[in-house]
């Protein structure tokens, strides 16, 4: 009996640091709550209870509650640190979050170790590089408003069309695992005009940001609803193959994180400045290995967790 309450209050604790990283994979670039959720082991009981969530209405707020506490707490913290550290040193910090998310690779890697590679994987593990690669370049090309980026927040038809989709889009990054919503945010040069309207003086002078707020809202509720059932299908029917793709849409996220017309902004500062970023460049690469290198060590620990676990179950 007391064993039993020990795995469930340790089983709650790990649902409260899961949730709290996804808080903070929401707000920062190129971490991807779902990869977490998959080091966890916690992904496919996530994604049934979401996509089963009327149906198995108490087993999912159960499951989901202390997720979603974490999650609140990882956000608010998250706003306050990243929001700052992105304004003064924007470059080291998505290097930073770049080495973070190929430090998790391997967790996703680990799903499928058994399976022999085969021409249709390597063809789905390109296609998933190339779908973020591809949006963050699009969008690149069809900016023009790089030097005031507060300006793409404005209310007309063909915005709130982008504000439903970019919401619908960061609800599915929740579930595909190697996809960041802020890395999305990023490709479609939203990330920073968003954040810069998370002001009290930026609402109050401009009071019609709550409507771009509720549509990403609406957006994103659609998402969840729509993407975690498809997922949820798609996983039982064909994991191998989507796991492919996860592998590739993490990649691309990865690269897409530096190919962006937020980053673009960055660059274009950097020759204006006339000297070489040599100090953004080194500080960028020290912290991408440290990234790296923690993020490793989480799957490291994951591994020997789990494994443990298994044995115990056994015996």
């Amino acid at each position: 009996m007391e064993k039993n309450a020990v795995e469930a209050k340790d089983s709650i604790l790990k649902r409260i640091i899961l949730g709290f990283f996804i808080g903070l994979a929401v707000i920062i670039p190129g971490v991807s709550g779902s990869t977490i959720a998959i080091i966890f082991k916690l992904y496919n009981k996530i994604l049934f209870c979401v996509a089963n969530f009327i149906k198995k209405f108490k087993y999912s707020i159960l499951f989901l509650g202390p997720i979603l506490l974490g999650a609140i707490i990882g956000i608010v913290f998250g706003f306050f640190t990243i929001q700052k550290l992105i304004d003064l040193i924007p470059f080291a910090i998505v290097a930073l979050f770049a080495g973070l998310m190929v430090g998790a690779l391997p967790s996703l890697k680990d799903e499928i170790r058994d399976v022999k590679t085969e021409k249709k994987h390597v063809l789905l593990l390109i296609i998933g590089i190339l779908i973020p690669l591809t949006i963050a370049i699009v969008s690149m090309l069809v900016s023009t408003k790089l030097d005031a980026p507060e300006n793409k927040l404005v209310l007309n038809f063909p915005s709130v069309c982008m504000y439903l989709l970019l919401g619908f889009l960061v609800a599915a990054t929740q579930f595909i695992p190697g996809c960041s919503a802020t890395a999305t945010l990023m490709a479609f040069g939203y990330f920073i005009p968003i954040m810069n309207s998370l002001k009290l003086d930026y609402i109050k002078n401009r009071p019609e940001v709550l409507l771009i707020y509720m549509f990403l809202i609406i957006g994103f509720l659609l998402g969840c609803a729509v993407v975690s059932k498809f997922i949820n299908h798609v996983i039982e029917k064909h994991k191998t193959l989507m796991y492919f793709v996860f592998i590739g849409l993490s990649i691309g996220s990865v690269l897409a994180l530096f190919i962006n017309t937020d980053m673009l902004v960055v660059y274009t500062d950097w020759f204006d400045g006339g000297s070489f970023p040599l100090l953004d460049l080194l500080l960028g690469i020290g912290l991408f290995v440290c990234g790296l290198a923690i993020a490793y060590q989480l799957v490291i620990y994951m591994r020997k967790k789990n494994k443990n676990n298994n044995i115990n179950e056994l015996d």
